[in-house]
């Protein structure tokens, strides 16, 4: 009888030591698919910036130019024109194109919503720029356009944070 009791006992530990060691594999599995998930939207949100930044740093490099022609002392009237067309232009055709811009992206839907939402400021900022250089060309007012582009570059940073990357600077990235 007692080797019966034994017998039991010894059978009930390894029993609860069995299912405790499935529970551990099942939380461990558990933790790895979010590891993946994080590291999934991390990636994608990585080549999302890449595809984007692609697509309009043609439309933003000239407006950066026309900035820097008008903040160099020895840039000549004429320069300052000509890189203001180039600007204008660039502007009118970046909003034109984020008018009907569609992201083309794998990101989880949340993630998605806010980076499509964010580029309404985008456009804004394009609009602002190309109207900035219709009131003057030689001395604009790029306030209201820097503002825009200040909301969008903010309304990215709550989406790089939540996914555990650095902020990048859209400006940079962009030029």
């Amino acid at each position: 009888m007692k080797k019966l009791m034994y017998l039991l006992a010894l059978t009930a530990i390894v029993a609860i030591f069995a299912t405790g060691c499935s529970n551990a594999e099942e939380s461990k599995s558990d933790s790895g698919s979010e590891k993946t998930e994080t590291t999934d939207v991390k990636k994608e949100l990585i080549n999302t910036q890449m595809d984007f930044t692609a697509d309009f740093s043609p439309n933003y490099a000239p407006i950066a130019d026309y900035q820097a022609a008008l903040a160099d002392e020895a840039s000549t009237e004429d320069v300052i024109k000509t890189s203001a067309e180039a600007a204008k232009k660039a502007a009118d055709e970046g909003a034109a194109k984020l008018a009907d811009y569609k992201l083309e992206s794998n990101l989880p839907d949340e993630e998605k919503e806010a980076f499509t939402a964010s580029l309404e400021s985008f456009k804004a900022y394009f609009e602002e720029v190309s109207k900035a250089i219709d009131a003057s060309q030689t001395e604009p007012n790029l306030d209201a356009a820097q503002k825009q582009f200040d909301t969008f570059q903010s309304d990215l940073e709550g989406i790089y944070k939540d996914a555990g990357l650095q902020v990048p600077d859209m400006a940079t990235a962009l030029s």
